[in-house]
């Protein structure tokens, strides 16, 4: 049964396709149809004696009355292909983040009120005055005591001291090291802002000790020199009276000669400290000559100073080693540049 079915639904369909393909063959289109009717309307129409015939749908241009000059030939340049890229589909570039914020010295600048100052500075604050403020910190890994200056609330110097003579905050130098922090700061600093100006002085060695000491060992002489006068003058005196005692005896040069050994003593001993006095008061003059000697050949550095005037159109700043005094100081000192721009001029005067 089902057989039958599917015959049946096959023979319709294959009846329906033979008819549809026929009509498309007999019959004709519409627009050859349309086409078909216009041809024949316009033949079926007669021409009028007399008249003119149709105008042409584009008749062709009139002749200007007067002639027209040439044109000249332009020159063509083609036109480059526009190439259209399509649109990316990356993520679009993050915004670049803003400049990180301008320090003049550390975490600080110039103008800035106490205030600020100490919120900015991490290290510890040993001492707040009315102009000044005093850290304990380091630098380089270098201990150091940092001073903040202000002028009128605004920030206008700083100090850098990696020496203390009191030993109470850090501990002071000695000469071997505060030379080689100088030259190693001072590279540092070379690195940072370029060349400095060096300028060193001298002074002359000491020889207070050696001309206390001559004078000391004149005066011990002269001293000598009289002493030893007034003892010959009682030696003379007490000569003669022991020759006047013992005139009778036996045996008077013994008891003299006994009599007389105590001032003989007395007088070969300062006799003996004359002459070492006359002996150091020698070699100290001869030390003060050669002092003298090398102060010419070779003078002692007192004081080591390496300057950048106006580094960067921000501050001065200084490298100083000072040797004047027992301990030696080593500091960096900072001042604010008073070409800045918005600086204010103070009168200090």
């Amino acid at each position: 049964m089902n057989d039958i079915k599917w015959a049946w639904v096959l023979f319709v369909a294959a009846s329906l396709a033979v008819l549809i393909r026929l009509a498309v063959w007999l019959l004709p289109s519409p627009v050859v149809q349309h086409a078909r009717q216009i041809d024949k309307a316009i033949e079926s129409e007669p021409v009028r004696p007399g008249e003119p015939p149709p105008a042409a749908e584009n008749p062709p241009p009139e002749e200007p009355p007067w002639p027209l000059e040439p044109e000249e030939p332009m020159d063509w340049v083609p036109r480059k292909p526009v190439v259209r890229t399509p649109p990316s589909r990356e993520p679009p570039p993050p915004e670049p983040e803003p400049p990180p914020e301008e320090f003049y010295f550390r975490r600080t600048r110039w103008g800035m009120t106490p205030e600020e100052v100490i919120e900015a500075e991490h290290g510890q604050l040993l001492r707040q005055g009315d102009n000044r403020l005093l850290y304990s910190t380091t630098t380089l890994d270098m201990p150091c005591l940092l001073t903040y200056s202000f002028v009128q609330d605004r920030l206008v110097r700083a100090r850098l001291s990696f020496s203390d003579p009191s030993g109470t905050h850090i501990p002071p130098l000695s000469v071997a090291q505060a030379q080689q922090r100088f030259l190693y700061l001072r590279g540092q600093l070379r690195l940072r802002y370029g060349e400095p100006i060096e300028q060193s002085t001298h002074q002359p060695r000491d020889i207070s000790r050696l001309m206390r000491s001559v004078q000391k060992q004149d005066e011990l002489a002269a001293q000598y020199d009289r002493e030893i006068a007034e003892t010959e003058n009682r030696l003379r005196r007490q000569r003669e009276r022991l020759e006047t005692r013992y005139e009778r005896w036996p045996n008077k040069a013994e008891l003299v000669a006994r009599g007389l050994k105590i001032y003989e003593r007395d007088l070969r001993d300062l006799r003996a400290w004359k002459q070492e006095s006359i002996d150091l008061a020698a070699r100290s003059r001869k030390s003060i000559q050669d002092q003298r000697a090398a102060d010419a050949k070779t003078p002692l550095v007192s004081t080591m100073s390496a300057r950048w005037p106006a580094a960067r159109d921000l501050h001065d700043i200084e490298l100083r080693l000072d040797f004047r005094y027992r301990d030696p100081l080593l500091d960096i000192r900072y001042g604010a540049s008073t070409e800045m721009p918005g600086f204010p001029e103070f009168d200090e005067l």
